[in-house]
């Protein structure tokens, strides 16, 4: 049998998969494909492994529903089914029934009719809980499967059939990523995302520079604006649309009102023509400009799009279609610079004009700055901005003397300080971790945070998430004792189920931590953690866990509460807190 790209593909990726197997502790005949959606959900969704790990439903009665995310922002539920396949078998579709399955558990969802107890999966609890007391306009089924996707006449019609019995209440959409899909995202996680374009332009006329160096005469930030055909803009980007984004806050809102009206314009023959007036444009940044106006064609090094993805994506999906009219024209402008600090704040001020993250907005506040200054002496580099290492790495000769640094986003930095310090705010650091960035809310929830505190809670973090790890293990593989052995428990006295709530509960178990430690000696970490606090700090979580599992076992309502909710409630946190003054 002839080799295919599709056998050499799933090799590759079988390596990927088989760590994040090893690392999360996947077991049993559907471990690859958990596997296959974590990396899927980390890849596409930006979502960081304790979140995941949390939307993930594992075990027995998934009731075809394999992992969900709430989108707080866009108000979207995405519903996830993962599926791969054997060996060279990736011809096939996904089967109906597996369609069908996760159609009928949303429906019930959806109309109350779910039968939710507390034996019941707590993945599947936790997702009732969140459609029962969440505002949700949206619901994303999204298919993972490394074959054919869905192709057949029956089963789209089920699909649709399915939607629309529901989309008098909620509206629907769906997304099949296929063994296509899932080959472009992975060239993409291995692939230098410093993209060289070409493109051919209509006109293009230089524009303002500013910033001259006195000794080489060449201006610090150039920029050109004109006008490109939509058709040469996407040909220009050719392969390379799903990382032309990287330095965009925002990406692809897919099936948005903008959007529809994009595609709408850009296809109709006579309103295509007045699209340059009706659009925004596009705006790219990139290390290097280099203009030809003879042939009327720039050549762009270390490009990205900042401004302009929903106009791209949507202009590209119409192409591919055949629908994009020849008469649609783009405004267009180009940035030439490399300064990281300017850069970053370009791409901010275009993308500020609607809500986005923010966490995104503070890397410039006072506090942060001083704060990043500060951990350099514990070997902490705060990143202020996205990716701010890894970029200012590749552009500053003098950021080798981090290269053993731990990188620490500032976002995880405030969440884990306010939730393990300000027990006012702590269960807030779980429920709604966005507010904590707030204008409003900024400068209370940092007026007394210091490089020190901000250490000690990153720290009790990465070794708190260890013991959810074990947890998480034990809890996908029955014969796996590592959580029973931490907590000193014989494998047949121990029960799972007292203790659901640690897969989401790092941040309540990290604020019971810290406030144990308050009542003792306050962690020292100039001290040797490895050697003479490790057992410390270990006894200090072991205490926490089986408080909290004794409060929540001891009163019904938190009982049979999903566990989810019952991590981010107000009312645990002060429960807890109460339990842990002298």
């Amino acid at each position: 049998m002839a080799i295919t790209k599709y056998d050499n593909y799933y090799s590759q990726l079988i390596e990927d998969l088989n760590e994040i197997e090893q690392e999360h502790g996947f077991t049993g005949n559907g471990a690859s494909s958990k596997a296959l959606g974590f990396w899927y959900m980390e890849k596409e969704f930006q979502l960081d492994p304790t979140t995941i790990n949390e939307h993930i439903i594992d075990g027995d009665g998934d009731r075809g529903i394999d992992a969900y995310y709430l989108d707080e922002d866009t108000h979207t539920l995405n519903l996830f089914q993962f599926k791969l396949p054997k060996p060279g078998n990736f011809k096939k579709e996904i089967d109906e029934n597996a369609i069908s399955k996760i159609y009928r558990t949303i429906t019930n969802l959806f109309s109350g009719k779910m039968t939710v107890t507390i034996q019941s999966n707590p993945g599947i609890r936790n997702l009732n809980e969140v459609v029962n007391n969440s505002t949700i306009y949206k619901i994303n089924v999204i298919f993972v499967a490394y074959n054919k996707g869905i192709q057949s006449q029956a089963n789209i019609i089920s699909i649709k059939d399915s939607e629309n019995s529901l989309k008098e209440d909620i509206d629907f959409q769906h997304n099949i990523i296929d063994r296509e899909k899932i080959i472009n995202i992975f060239d993409r996680s291995h692939r230098n995302h410093s993209l060289d374009l070409k493109f051919e332009y209509k006109n293009l006329q230089s524009s303002n520079s500013v910033g001259f160096d006195n000794e080489s005469e060449s201006p610090e930030i150039s920029s050109w604006v004109g006008m490109i055909s939509a058709k040469n803009l996407i040909n220009g980007i050719d392969d390379n649309l799903s990382t032309i984004f990287d330095e965009n806050i925002r990406l692809y809102e897919n099936g948005s009102k903008v959007n529809i009206g994009i595609k709408e314009t850009a296809k109709n023959e006579k309103s295509a023509t007045m699209f340059y007036f009706y659009n925004n444009g596009v705006t790219i940044i990139c290390d290097e400009a280099r203009n030809s106006p003879g042939n009327n064609e720039i050549n762009l090094l270390g490009a990205s799009i900042v401004n302009g993805a929903q106009t791209v994506n949507s202009l590209a999906e119409l192409d591919s279609e055949g629908l994009l009219q020849e008469s649609v024209n783009i405004l267009i402008r180009i940035i030439q610079i490399q300064d990281y600090e300017q850069r970053a704040k370009i791409t901010e001020y275009l993308n500020s004009q609607t809500a986005i993250k923010e966490s995104y907005f503070i890397a410039n506040h006072s506090l942060v700055r001083k704060l990043q200054e500060d951990l350099f002496k514990y070997k902490y580099y705060l990143e202020r901005q996205i990716n701010e290492y890894a970029y200012k790495s590749k552009y500053q000769k003098n950021m080798s003397k981090y290269k053993n640094y731990h990188i620490l986003p500032v976002e995880n930095a405030i969440q884990r300080y306010v939730g393990g310090y300000l027990n006012n705010k702590a269960s807030q650091a779980k429920s709604n971790k966005s507010t904590l960035f707030d204008s409003k809310n900024i400068e209370e929830n940092m007026q007394d945070i210091s490089a020190k505190k901000v250490v000690i809670s990153d720290i009790l973090y990465d070794k708190i998430s260890s013991v959810i790890t074990m947890y998480r293990k034990n809890r996908r593989n029955v014969n796996n004792n590592e959580f029973s052995t931490f907590l000193g428990i014989e494998p047949s006295e121990y029960n799972s189920d007292l203790y659901s709530f640690v897969n989401t509960g790092d941040i309540l178990i990290l604020n019971t931590v810290i406030n144990i430690q308050k009542n003792n000696s306050e962690l020292d970490i100039e001290a040797d953690f490895e050697k003479k606090q490790d057992q410390k700090i270990n006894e200090c979580i072991k205490e926490a866990i089986n408080l909290i599992k004794n409060i929540i076992s001891n009163d019904y309502n938190l009982k049979s509460s999903a566990p989810a909710t019952l991590t981010k409630a107000t009312k645990v946190f002060n429960l807890v807190q109460k339990k842990t003054k002298k």
